[in-house]
This record gives C-alpha cells, structure tokens and sequence, in this order.
C-alpha cells in the first residue's frame, strides 16, 4: 500500500518567520528568511521557527505557501518550497513557477474588470474619507496587481488603525463588494475571488488529485487562516499568536 504523500499548507510571516519588528528584542535572529523590497534584510526565522522549518522541509513532499504576499513578494523569501505551488495575494493567485495556473485564470478572468473599477472606486472613496475623518492618521494606499491581476486595495499606516478607521475600511468594502482583512496596522481590501481556503481547496482536489492515503498538514497564526486549514488532517499555530490566544480563552 502506497504511504501517501505529506502536503503542507502553511502561512508564512508571523508563522515560519517573522519581521525585525515582531520578533520579541531578546529572541536570537537565527537565519535571514526575507529582505524587502531594496534587498535589505526584513525578517529573520528563530531556532523554533527554523527546527520546525528543518523538520517539515526535509519530510514533506509539497510544501504550499498560503500568503497574504503577491508573488514578487514571495519571491523575496529565502525559504525553498518544493514543487514551487503557491496561494498568494491572500488567495487571489495560485501560481506554480511564477505563473498563474491556466485552470485558475479561467476561473479568474469573468471577474477581472469588476475587480479594477471596484478596488479603484473603493480608493477614491477612502483617500478622501480617511483624511477627512481621521485628519492625524498617516497612511498609504496602493492598489495592488499581481500577474496582471487585480489582488487588493492595501492600506498601511504607521500606527495603530484607530476604531473609526476601521469602521470606515468596513464601510468601503461593503459599499463596494469587497472583502475586508484588517489587523493593527494594516488592511486588505478584496475582490470576491479572493479565497485563501478555496485557492487550497482547488490545488489540493484539481491540481494535485488529494488521495485517501495523504496526510495534509495546516499552519497557520490568524483567525483569518483557519477556513484554509480546515482542508488539512492536522493544523499547527504558534503559541502567542490570534488562534493561539482564541483557541486559549475558549478553554478558559
């Protein structure tokens, strides 16, 4: 009887590593696992994260990043991922060797104008609300392409997005058809193709013919990452982080 194969379905920053500013001051910066966009170094993986890493590259025989990365952002991580498949733009993409995979473009490309005028209409609407509302808030947007398509509206700012802001994001998204992940810094506004969970559904049954034998690993850090883990056998989270802290206070 054939053993299976091991598949790894993991998130990658704040998971297999994590940013210079993340990472807690005493905890020792073990391998360079990213630089930015200027080839500076920008995260760095831990002993844990690296033997984790070690133990799970040398084991598995697909190993599948689900990143909230575009592609040329994953481009700029140091890790090698066997059989290079990839969901990237928070589920937007599925690409293999850099290139969207034929079968998900055809999926794609019904959607594709919706996607332009509602992620430009969505900017135009909070480039001014934003000011306006929130006068002190020093922040970008960029809407993001990825392979031609488009992925996400992004929203950085420097420091914590204040309540009204995220209202505001809430509002823009709905008004628009889009869907909103937020964090303490940062937020992603959507298009409605954008699927973490249904991206590792489609690679894991159409593209890689999942068999009763393999054993499928999960590993993620944000509530946001448990819908595509639920396609796993088995699911891993680092302690301390969202699902870690949820899991925890529902055990309390």
């Amino acid at each position: 009887m054939s053993p299976g194969r091991l598949i790894l379905l993991t998130d990658l920053d704040d998971t297999l590593f994590a940013s210079e500013r993340s990472l807690p001051i005493d905890a020792e910066r073990v391998q360079l696992a990213a630089v930015d966009g200027n080839g500076a170094p920008l995260s760095f993986q831990t002993h844990q994260q690296r033997t984790l890493w070690e133990l799970l590259s040398g084991a598995a025989d697909f190993i599948i990043p689900v990143t909230g990365r575009t592609s040329y952002a994953l481009d700029r991580v140091a890790l090698s991922f066997p059989r290079n498949y990839a969901v990237v733009s928070h589920g937007a993409l599925v690409i293999s060797e850099g290139h969207v995979l034929p079968a998900w473009q055809t999926r794609l490309a019904p959607h594709l104008d919706e996607a332009y005028l509602a992620i430009g209409r969505a900017y135009a609407d909070l480039s001014e609300a934003l000011q306006r509302e929130v006068p002190h808030l020093q922040f970008t947007l960029r809407q993001l392409e990825d392979l031609s398509v488009p992925v996400y509206l992004s929203i950085k700012a420097t420091g914590e997005l204040p309540e009204v802001a995220h209202t505001l994001l809430s509002q823009v998204a709905q008004a628009h058809g889009l869907s909103l992940h937020a964090n303490t810094r940062n937020a992603a506004l959507r298009p409605s193709y954008t699927s973490k969970s249904e991206a590792c559904r489609f690679l894991l049954e159409e593209e890689l013919y999942r068999q009763p034998e393999d054993t499928i690993i999960a590993i993620g850090d944000s509530l946001s990452d448990l819908p595509f883990m639920t396609h796993s056998d088995m699911a891993m989270m680092p302690t301390g982080s969202q699902v870690w802290n949820a899991v925890k206070e529902l055990a309390q």
